[in-house]
């Protein structure tokens, strides 16, 4: 409430001096700012452009194309559509600061590089590890989008499923078995990726081979190891539309905009079962961006006021 904002003011005041002082006292503030402003625009076109598509265009653009000739099929299956626990948390109208944090937040989560609290926003230091638990929660995503972008490849080329509805099947116990790992261990490796996604009960109806996907194993896990290096093809592939789905939950909050962004753009590759995994870390940005907007909102106000 408005006592609790007052003192985290007054805290923050003691700490780095009044607003007025903010471009001398707060140089990662001004240059996580500096840096957010120089695509804010192009980023929120981009944004409105894609509510805006959403009426024309409702399955959103087409799936990903992989190395190898495959795809991500359409025919894939919906996150639930009810809403998720937490609390929703509502759309950027626009307002300067507010877009300006919630873009800024979203881009410092995105780093590969783990975040560090000698170069963390001053205004953001009480947060760290709230920001470091989203910016796994995001690598999880990618992980788990990408292992299932290579598990997918590997059931069409090798012709391993029957039909369509067969593959989405296995591709939804895959990500489950994965998603509850990864959650439990942030540090598995590998082979344990490859073993939840490639492992099934030998009674399964819809893997036509279970041995021969068995057999894969190698091949798989020689794919996933290469589509998870910085600068591969998948994995920036991957990375950009994880942040575009983002995106569209920071900005278009946790209620029905929000969601259908993220869907629309998990659908391209094959991943709207992960989008309450999204919305849950998008959710954590839009809070941190609306309380910090309340207790330092001076100070930004300072840093931007020359702009």
């Amino acid at each position: 409430g408005p006592a609790g904002f007052d003192y985290l003011q007054n805290a923050f005041s003691g700490h780095y001096g009044p607003p007025a002082d903010a471009a001398s006292s707060l140089p990662f503030t001004s240059s996580w700012l500096s840096s957010s402003k120089t695509d804010v625009e192009a980023e929120w076109r981009e944004y409105n452009e894609s509510v805006s598509s959403l009426e024309l265009h409702p399955q959103g653009l087409p799936p990903v194309t992989l190395r190898t000739g495959g795809s991500v099929s359409r025919i894939t299956m919906h996150s639930p559509a009810s809403v998720g626990p937490g609390k929703e948390e509502p759309e950027c109208k626009g307002e300067r600061t507010d877009l300006l944090l919630r873009l800024g937040l979203l881009k410092l989560v995105s780093q590969i590089e783990g975040l560090k609290p000698e170069t963390l926003p001053e205004t953001l230091k009480l947060n760290l590890y709230r920001l470091r638990d989203v910016q796994c929660q995001v690598q999880r995503i990618v992980v788990i989008s990408t292992s299932m972008l290579v598990l997918r490849q590997t059931l069409v080329t090798e012709q391993l499923v029957s039909d369509p509805s067969a593959l989405e099947s296995l591709v939804s116990q895959s990500t489950k078995r994965l998603s509850e790992l990864v959650e439990k261990d942030a540090g598995i490796g590998l082979p344990e990726i490859v073993e939840a996604i490639t492992e099934l009960p030998d009674s399964n109806d819809v893997v036509v081979s279970l041995e021969k996907l068995r057999a894969k194993k190698e091949v798989v896990a020689s794919m996933i190891a290469k589509s998870l290096r910085p600068g591969d093809a998948i994995f920036t592939c991957v990375s950009r539309v994880i942040y575009l789905a983002m995106r569209g939950a920071v900005l278009g909050g946790t209620r029905s905009k929000g969601r259908q962004l993220v869907e629309v753009a998990l659908r391209r590759i094959g991943a709207t079962l992960l989008t309450e995994k999204v919305i849950d870390a998008a959710r954590v940005l839009i809070v941190l961006a609306t309380v910090s907007a309340c207790v330092h909102g001076v100070w930004y106000d300072n840093l931007l006021k020359d702009e």
